[in-house]
């Protein structure tokens, strides 16, 4: 009997101290997926993106300047403007020192209005021709900076333009933009 008692003794003291062990660490694990889950929630729900937006909003607010109108335009607009790749992407020669010369460009058209994209597709044969002239009749020296790459680019939204105004379309296309630029 003796050593009955000895077992039990021996079994509640250990029973308190794991126990409490046990429970210290199952508390440790809720808070810290807690903090996981909150802190995850936060991120994906764009918690942080909304600070951000707050406070340039509130600092171009507190100006008084007609930027912050500008700013509210311009938001306004890139939440309907709509893009649409011209695939596939434009491979060809163009004017070099000694050597040929090889280009590929991808490109993105820009536009609020679908009926431009619309006529843009139609006229796709046409707006592929003008700017295949158009790239290659560029100079190396000119389209390796960034002045004649943007150069280059508003002369492409320039034709896409014309070429969409003498086939009769209401609205041209807004921007265009590089998605892939590579020469050799």
């Amino acid at each position: 009997m003796a050593d009955e008692d000895l077992d039990l003794d021996n079994g509640q003291e250990e029973t308190p101290k794991s126990s409490k062990k046990m429970m210290i660490i199952i508390i440790i694990g809720v808070v810290l997926l807690l903090i996981i889950g909150i802190g995850g929630g936060m991120f994906v729900g764009g918690f942080f993106d909304d600070k951000a937006e707050t406070s340039q909003t509130a600092d171009g607010g507190s100006d008084g300047d007609s930027d912050s109108g500008n700013a509210e335009e311009s938001s306004e607009e890139t939440a309907d403007i709509s893009y649409w790749p011209l695939e596939p992407a434009f491979v060809l020669n163009f004017e070099g020192k000694s050597k040929a010369r090889f280009m590929q460009i991808g490109l993105e058209v820009a536009t609020t209005d679908e009926k431009s994209y619309a006529a843009v597709k139609k006229h796709m044969p046409v707006i592929r021709n003008e700017i295949v002239l158009l790239l290659s009749g560029q100079k190396y020296e000119e389209m390796v900076t960034p002045e004649g790459k943007e150069q280059l680019r508003a002369e492409l939204i320039e034709t896409i333009n014309i070429i969409l105004k003498q086939h009769k379309a209401k609205k041209g296309i807004d921007n265009i933009y590089f998605t892939s630029f590579v020469m050799q």
